[in-house]
């Protein structure tokens, strides 16, 4: 009898590798929508809603490609009437790589210091909305270019899950890799602004008020995949303002100052 213990163990072993394996991958795939079609509603994504007016910024193709994403969007918005700034970078790909490519692998890989020692999840409430809770972290850089102290907030959201089927839910699982699984079209959205100082709070930061503006219009574009949020015509998504209205507002050729992250 002892004979097949070593046999049952190693069936025991291939069997436990296995079931893993499976559940990161495409095998047993809830949907047939792929990320190449998600990708395509990122182009709804408004550039300009309420006082805010975006600008897109170039896409690095390896940047791209080492993030996973098969569509993404970079874009500088500014608040018309406060002047402040937030970098949005927002991408769809496979969950075994859009989980896994997050801030605090990626920034200090640029030469930034996270200055928490852990990441923190922020509970953005909004009434009527469901939670969106957020990692976030300060990021610290000092070079011949100067200083840089970033506040990032990043999230996800699977259009595939059953439990939030037909919503747009947004996400910060611990383990985002094992979380979403073999999630083949995985939107991952970073929030980012330069903090005014060291003693800045994430209830303090620019991001979480664009982040209180931008989520009802980012959720109504995302929803176009089920024909939910149809695309209004001469108007942007956000309230019907046209976007030539508030990019007037916008003093021409003013730059963000916020550093470009390292966008993965």
């Amino acid at each position: 009898m002892t004979r097949y213990v070593p046999i049952l163990l190693g069936a025991l072993l291939i069997v436990g590798l296995t079931i893993p394996q499976i559940y990161i991958t495409d095998r047993l795939s809830g949907t047939n929508v792929s990320a190449e079609q998600r990708a395509e509603l990122l182009k709804l994504v408004p550039k300009d809603f309420g006082d805010w007016h975006g600008e897109d910024k170039p896409v690095d193709p390896l940047v791209q490609k080492s993030a996973g994403a098969v569509g993404a969007v970079s874009r500088n918005y500014r608040n018309a009437r406060t002047g402040e700034h937030v970098d949005l970078w927002l991408i769809v790909g496979h969950a075994r790589d859009v989980a896994f490519h997050t801030p605090d692998i990626c920034y200090p890989s640029s030469g930034f210091e996270a200055r928490g020692k852990e990441n923190a999840v922020y509970p953005l409430v909004m009434p009527g909305r469901p939670d969106t809770p957020m990692w976030t972290n300060t990021f610290f850089k000092e070079d011949v270019s100067g200083r840089a102290l970033l506040r990032v907030f990043w999230t996800w959201y699977n259009p595939e899950s059953p439990e939030h089927k037909d919503k747009v839910v947004w996400e910060a699982p611990k383990n985002a890799r094992w979380f979403f699984g073999n999630t083949r079209a995985l939107y991952k959205m970073y929030f980012t602004s330069e903090a005014r100082d060291g003693l800045e709070t994430a209830d303090q930061s620019v991001c979480v008020r664009f982040a209180k503006d931008f989520l009802p219009e980012v959720d109504k574009a995302l929803l176009s995949m089920y024909g939910k949020a149809p695309a209004e015509d001469g108007a942007n998504a956000a309230g019907g303002q046209p976007a030539a209205s508030v990019a007037a507002a916008t003093a021409p050729g003013e730059n963000t100052k916020t550093e470009a992250p390292p966008a993965k």
